[in-house]
């Protein structure tokens, strides 16, 4: 059974990744034909492309945010490190479900950094704040998923 912070995590992610593509698609029609397209780790843009690179940026950041949230919802078909016995099942899916949403939740931060930097120019730290929680929760995940794979 999905707990109450998992299941608020998934939809709260979720509705982030919506509203952002949504802004994207919105502010399309205003931007310039040239766009920043990559930026040097003190946030100034180092890289340009046309504006339809954003349309990219939002589809895949959609398509990555629902594959992930629908991923989470099956944890039966996810790949895990341990074997899965009718003991253990229960637990290491709940596990595998969990890690998967905090990815999703990553993921969602890390579309708001990049949208931050590219419309606002300020994103920076925003963006590396979601690739510590997609590398934490990874971590966390299978740390979380090897205990749930022990006896007991």
């Amino acid at each position: 059974m999905t707990g109450p912070v998992t299941r608020v995590l998934r939809i709260a992610s979720l509705l982030g990744i919506v509203a952002l593509t949504a802004y994207v698609l919105v502010r399309y029609p205003a931007l310039p034909d040239v766009v920043p397209t990559h930026f040097d780790f003190r946030g100034q843009p180092d890289d340009f492309g046309s504006r339809s690179s954003l349309l990219w940026l939002a589809g895949g950041g959609l398509a990555l945010g629902l594959l992930t949230a629908w991923l989470s919802t099956k944890p039966d078909v996810l790949n895990y490190p341990g074997e899965i016995t009718e003991a253990n099942a229960q637990r290491i899916y709940r596990e595998g479900e969990r890690m998967m949403v905090w990815v999703l939740a990553g993921l969602t931060v890390v579309y708001l950094g990049i949208c931050l930097q590219t419309f606002v120019g300020t994103g920076s730290a925003v963006l590396v704040a979601g690739l510590v929680v997609l590398m934490g929760s990874t971590l966390a995940g299978l740390i979380r998923l090897s205990i749930a794979d022990s006896p007991g």
